[in-house]
């Protein structure tokens, strides 16, 4: 009688604790699985050898649905081969034991074989798949050992369990009862534990923003979250819409972790950040957890956007250093190698005109005029190079429309009706020429426009083609490097490239 108690004791726990896991994770199949644990148990124990091969299959495969919750904590989910094979093992010997014993005559070798080999391989299969919980629980972050460490406690005593137990059975007397009791239900006792773990973190995401307020221990928006969701390896990226990424505290680029799982936070509809978390947390609790602290999210977002701004703004000056020192020593070198050169040249010429009789002075003249004059060809060239000469002898307005003439069907819309700074006209010149060689290059363009407008002390230009897209304003130095020129005077640059077309899109401040 006692012993008859104790299982359905040990029935009834499994079939509760699957139901309320069921209730509380509807999409998490340890829930049901437990529940088919407990009526198979039951059934064990209460069929006997006469019933149909269909129900002694049923009362059979609760060791093997015991290794299938097992190998599937915490999620529920097979994610690998080795566990859906350990798994499968567990199923295909329940079904071969079972028939061997239904349908074998009880004194054959078949059924013999059966009787002898069953515990050592249930025993077999149960190691294995609690291997299988030992590998991953070394591999696993700190927030998922906290999870599997009961599991792996409870499936091991259950284990011991079933290999001390299966091959003699238990008396009915109070201790081996209590040992076979304690022993089947650790498992749902330690699954129903971290369910109640979870709504205790729930009550600390509820005190997140009480901590967050605390001015006698202050701490980060990290440092609370990663304490109440017990992830320590927690990272946030801060949403920097103008630069169209996400950055780290620090304002740099937000790395991927490829473990980690990410979790969007936003805030009156537009994104504020990203969680890099473990995925073992429960999504519910995390999302729960960003809404407690969006508000303190979007704080710490304004500053790791600025610091974004500076290290940005601190990298365009280093390119634009390292441009100009590569500029200035190639005007050097083309200086040298070109001009001083004919300089010399020249100067060589008129010495030599001083030593000859004066009928020879008008050819050596000649000849030095033509020297100079390609030195001030070559000369030209240079100042091109530096200020568009166009620019100075026509104006934006005139030199863009002249750029606009050397492509194929080009609009250009100029609405600007006060002076420009001398930089400004400069630097929308050459993100109008960037923008149209690379039209010309790659677009593959049938129609280009260019609208370049003054509002509010702002000069917008912009520059939209119907071609087919792809252009990255990362790669390569064309962009890369017009981007630097337009912040060094204090701009901003965004490219929009889509299989459609793309756009540049530039605003230059310029005065009020």
């Amino acid at each position: 009688m006692v012993v008859l108690s104790a299982i359905v004791l040990v029935g009834v726990v499994y079939v509760v604790a699957g139901a309320y896991a069921y209730r509380v994770q509807p999409h998490n199949r340890i829930g049901p699985l437990m529940v088919l644990i407990g009526i198979g148990w039951f059934l064990d124990f209460t069929v006997d050898q006469t019933v149909s091969y269909p129900l002694r299959l049923s009362a059979a495969t609760w060791p093997a649905l015991l290794g299938h919750v097992l190998v599937a904590f915490p999620s529920g989910r097979l994610r690998t081969t080795p566990r859906r094979l350990a798994v499968g093992a567990g199923y295909l010997e329940a079904v071969l034991l079972t028939g061997i014993k239904s349908f074998a005559p009880a004194d054959s070798p078949w059924a013999h074989a059966a009787d002898v080999t069953e515990t050592p391989m249930t025993l077999t299969v149960g190691g294995v798949m609690l291997a299988l919980l030992i590998a991953q629980w070394r591999v696993a972050s700190p927030a998922q050992r906290r999870t599997l460490t009961s599991m792996l406690g409870a499936s091991a005593v259950a284990i011991t369990f079933f290999g001390a137990w299966e091959p003699v059975g238990f008396a009915d007397d109070m201790s081996s009862v209590l040992i076979m009791t304690v022993s089947m239900i650790g498992m749902p006792a330690a699954y129903l534990a971290g369910l109640l773990r979870r709504r205790m973190d729930r009550g600390k995401v509820a005190d997140l923003v009480v901590r967050l307020s605390d001015d006698r221990h202050p701490a980060t928006v990290r440092e609370a979250l990663a304490d109440a969701l017990h992830d320590p390896g927690l990272r946030i990226g801060y949403w920097v819409a103008e630069q169209d990424r996400y950055v780290d505290e620090s304002g740099a680029d937000l790395e991927p972790a490829a473990p980690h799982v990410r979790t969007r936070v936003d805030r009156a509809g537009r994104p504020v950040a990203v969680l890099l978390h473990d995925p073992v947390l429960d999504p519910d609790l995390v999302r729960a957890a960003c809404a407690a602290v969006a508000l303190a999210l979007e704080n710490e977002r304004l500053t790791a956007e600025l610091r974004a701004r500076l290290r940005q703004l601190a990298d365009s000056r280093h390119r634009v250093l390292l441009a100009a020192e590569t500029e200035r020593r190639r005007l050097e070198r083309d200086l040298h190698d070109g001009v001083q050169q004919r300089l010399l040249s020249v100067a060589m010429t008129l010495g030599l005109a001083e030593s000859l009789p004066p009928e020879r002075g008008p050819a050596l003249a000649a000849e030095a005029k033509t020297s100079v004059l390609a030195t001030i060809d070559d000369l030209r060239a240079l100042c091109t190079g530096l200020h568009p000469p166009v620019l100075t002898e026509r104006g934006l307005r005139g030199a863009v429309r002249e750029l606009a003439a050397l492509a194929r069907q080009v609009e250009v819309d100029f609405d600007v009706d006060t002076p420009l700074p001398p930089q400004v006209e400069t630097t929308a010149y050459y993100v109008v020429a960037e923008a149209l060689a690379n039209v010309t290059k790659h677009a593959e363009a049938t129609r280009t426009r260019i609208g370049i407008t003054g509002r509010d002390g702002v000069l917008l230009v912009r520059v939209d083609d119907d071609g087919r897209g792809g252009a990255d304003p990362t790669a390569g130095s064309g962009l890369r490097g017009l981007g630097d020129r337009v912040e060094s005077v204090g701009g901003t640059m965004r490219v929009v490239s889509e299989p459609t077309g793309t756009s540049v899109r530039v605003e230059l401040p310029c005065g009020s």
